[in-house]
């Protein structure tokens, strides 16, 4: 599957204006409506985009010790007995009990500081349309259902072509 941002940045800029244009239609053409659709499209957007950058360093970070040696071709078939085996299973008692060193850089990759900055800024930027006045919930909502629907629609192209 090859991406192309280029399809998802045109169907997340279609599908914003549509939907801005259902607020519109249904709550009535004004700037609270406006300013509280654009800013929660912008702060989920903001938290994405964050989430992934910080997902993607990690995983270029891992990859830097990893060895991608190639193994050799398995020429030589093996021989497939038709009799069965008799398997005797040993218990062992190794739970999985991960490391703190393993634990504190896992909870790293999902506490970034850029990321907690983007939920900051999701936070004070709605209570401040509230204190305000001019947060309209219904059009913050419809808003958070652009960016879902239209990745739905873009692995649906992008599976199509």
């Amino acid at each position: 599957m090859i991406l192309k941002p280029k399809i998802l940045l045109k169907l997340l800029l279609g599908l914003n204006l549509f939907f801005l244009a259902g607020v519109f239609f249904y709550k009535g053409l004004n700037l609270k409506n406006f300013i509280s659709f654009e800013f929660g499209f912008l702060a989920q957007n903001l938290i994405i985009l964050i989430s992934f950058i910080n997902y993607k360093n990690f995983i270029f970070k891992a990859t830097k010790n990893y060895d991608f040696t190639q193994r050799p071709l398995q020429i030589f078939a093996k021989k497939q007995y038709s009799l069965p085996k008799i398997i005797k299973f040993i218990y062992i008692n190794d739970d999985f009990k991960p490391k703190i060193k393993s634990i504190f850089k896992n909870a790293l990759v999902f506490f970034s500081l850029f990321k907690i900055f983007a939920y900051v800024f999701l936070v004070a930027g709605f209570l401040f349309l509230e204190f305000q006045g001019i947060m309209s919930i219904f059009a913050l909502f419809c808003a958070m259902f652009v960016t879902p629907i239209a990745v739905l629609i873009y692995n649906f192209l992008i599976r199509k072509c």
